[in-house]
């Protein structure tokens, strides 16, 4: 509120200011007091996150100003004598076209030779010395209550910054930085920032580069890229993700189907999967290497997929992947009221574009956007002899009733059945239903 009173006057906004952030907040339908901060999903807490941060955004910008030094960084001696000769060489040979004499002939093809063998010595060298202590650079970006500070010097000068920005932190805004998030990491080592791995990335492939240029020795070849600083898709979060979502096995590829969605219709698991899948692929089509990054996850999710459909169907992951297969894509193929067909393909990564402009990457998919169940008659969903939340076929079922939908509080899986197909009621076997009134039914991904 200091903060806010420096640029401020109006007492009554300040005021207005003060009860939202006394207002309290609730958690799993439990209200809670707040005496301290911002509460989390406030209609004000973002724009208060970035004043209240701003003074730290102003320390850093003045941090930068004292950190960097030098316009470039010095080009090591065994690296420019290497381009100086290349240059010698070329110019000699330059001098003598045109000369018809075998001697001259010879001369050129020994020049040739040695261009050959000093361009290949200087793809070999680095172009600049990543320790001159002549040159130095501080980078700082930051979102929400996260921040990556990047700088180009040595180990000593990043510890020294590290101390003085949690000094600042800590005495001048009255906060204290995550241990486990925080701490030092070389460039090439990377680390984590909002979900991504941000690391430096050296490709040693060479590229042939055909140019008017190089047309004294024919095509040139050069570098692709060294210590580029790039975005990448950290498996372990791929690995977390597939968990979550019951899709099998990361490590060993072995795909399980979703219980819970056995009851949905054919068309619903497959949107159900797509707009996960989407939503995995948006979010990081900022990364490099994105499509190679998820394709291990996209495997995953479409074994899934078929293998739910399988187990609704009593079948088998071959026989329903022949049934949906049509060119290289999976179909679910409905008919509408007018008897039209209409065709729903899975997502695959060759039919999507990476497009980081349009890309939502903040957005995250509703139940609702992910499922869109249908809602059956309680006689059919009783006759039908199948369990609505384990999958269990066969033998006796009870049906579970609520008075209110308003009363079905928590996010527990067969709670957002209920919730997400408006129902008062859930068809469940006699184990599921005990669990379900001991408190103990909720879903878990099955674990290998």
């Amino acid at each position: 509120m200091e903060l806010l009173k420096k640029r401020i006057e109006d007492t009554q906004f300040l005021n207005l200011i003060r009860d939202m952030l006394e207002a309290g907040y609730v958690e799993d339908w439990q209200y809670h007091k707040t005496y301290s901060g911002t509460p989390q999903g406030g209609i004000v807490s973002p724009i208060l996150a970035n004043i209240y941060l701003h003074e730290f955004d102003e320390f850093m910008e003045k941090k930068k100003q004292e950190f960097d030094r030098g316009k470039e960084r010095r080009r090591p001696t065994e690296y420019r004598n290497t381009t100086f000769y290349l240059q010698y060489y070329r110019k000699r040979i330059d001098k003598l076209k045109g000369d018809l004499d075998p001697e001259t002939h010879t001369q050129i093809q020994r020049y040739e030779q040695k261009i050959r063998e000093l361009s290949k010595k200087q793809k070999s060298l680095p172009a600049s010395d990543p320790l001159d202590p002549n040159f130095r650079r501080l980078f700082y970006v930051r979102y929400a209550d996260d921040y990556l500070i990047g700088i180009i010097g040595n180990k000593k000068e990043a510890e020294s910054l590290f101390k003085e920005v949690k000094t600042f932190l800590n005495n001048r805004l009255k906060l204290e930085i995550s241990e486990e998030k925080s701490g030092i990491h070389h460039a090439k080592e990377g680390t984590s920032f909002l979900g991504y791995v941000v690391q430096n990335y050296t490709s040693e492939h060479i590229t042939t580069v055909h140019s008017p240029v190089y047309t004294r020795v024919g095509a040139a070849t050069r570098r692709n890229m060294r210590e580029r600083l790039q975005l990448r898709v950290p498996q372990r979060r791929l690995s977390e993700f597939c968990q979550r979502k019951g899709y099998g096995n990361y490590e060993t590829l072995r795909p399980s189907h979703k219980p819970i969605w056995l009851q949905m219709d054919d068309e619903e698991i497959l949107l159900g999967y797509n707009a996960e899948m989407r939503g995995i692929a948006n979010y990081y089509a900022l990364a490099s290497g994105v499509k190679k990054g998820l394709q291990k996850l996209m495997y995953l999710a479409e074994y899934s997929f078929l293998a739910t459909l399988a187990n609704k169907h009593d079948s088998t992951i071959s026989k329903m992947t022949s049934k949906l297969r049509q060119g290289r894509d999976l179909v679910v193929t409905t008919h509408g009221k007018e008897g039209k067909p209409k065709r729903y393909t899975l997502f695959k990564l060759r039919n999507w574009t990476p497009s980081p402009q349009k890309a939502e990457v903040d957005k995250q998919p509703t139940l609702g956007t992910q499922l869109r169940f249908s809602r059956n008659s309680l006689q059919q969903r009783l006759e039908a002899n199948i369990c609505e939340f384990c999958g269990k076929e066969g033998g006796y079922f009870e049906s579970h009733h609520v008075n209110k939908l308003k009363n079905v509080q928590g996010k527990e899986g067969w709670k957002q059945i209920m919730i997400a197909r408006k129902r008062k009621t859930l068809i469940l076997c006699i184990e599921c239903h005990d669990k379900l009134h001991a408190g103990k039914l909720s879903y878990r991904p099955k674990k290998f």
